[in-house]
């Protein structure tokens, strides 16, 4: 498991996932470091679902965007994973951002929107 004051990442067994929980705002280093943590995770339990909690998101920044572009999301689609969840809020100001994102990740991925953990289907 990896833990910052930022972020919470872990493997959830039961339904062969990666759970990344964000705690608040950051960027750079300590954006990419939980996401590159949870491709580890990915890799070494061949884990069929990532997991992000916007619960208390928030906008990444052009660079972090273009990071995700361009590093994390190649080595996302190469491994294991196969869906992609969202935990989102009706009433998140992140709603149109994670939506734009799901449309473009469903080119690689499943990709279901929920609003908790327990309506994670396993894949």
């Amino acid at each position: 498991m990896y833990e910052s004051k930022f972020c919470k990442v872990e493997y959830l067994k039961d339904i062969n996932a990666v759970l990344c929980s964000w705690k608040e705002y950051c960027e750079f280093d300590d954006y990419r470091e939980p996401l590159q943590y949870g491709l580890k995770l990915i890799d070494e339990n061949n884990a069929t679902t990532w997991i992000t909690n916007t619960t208390k998101g928030f906008q990444s920044t052009p660079e972090d965007n273009q990071w995700l572009a361009t590093e994390f999301s190649p080595q996302a689609i190469n491994s294991t994973c196969k869906k992609v969840v969202f935990m989102i809020k009706d009433d998140s100001p992140l709603k149109e951002e994670i939506e734009l994102h799901s449309q473009l990740l469903k080119q690689f991925f499943e990709v279901e929107l929920v609003k908790k953990l327990v309506d994670v289907k396993k894949c």
